[in-house]
């Protein structure tokens, strides 16, 4: 099981999340709330994979086949957001 870290910042009026270098692409997601963010991320994640696909983009295997896990990493200003 491959590892995606997820870096997940506050970025003034929004939660913002990138996904790691194992990810092909550059993929940013936004959401209002951090509860909001969790449910984004697997979406934005799954239509990124799909749009490479459909683009005839190499996907890695374990990308294509949701053989991923999301490992989290809060910056310093986010969790002060969750309070």
């Amino acid at each position: 099981m491959e590892k995606i870290r997820v870096g997940i910042a506050w970025c003034e009026q929004n939660f913002g999340a990138t996904f790691g270098e194992n990810v092909p692409g550059a993929v940013a997601v936004t959401a209002k709330t951090y509860d909001e963010l969790m449910i984004e991320i697997p979406e934005t994640l799954r239509f990124h994979v799909e749009g490479m696909i459909n683009d005839g983009d190499a996907v890695p295997e374990w990308l294509r086949n949701g053989e991923y896990e999301f490992d989290y990493h809060l910056d310093a200003a986010a969790p002060k957001r969750l309070l």
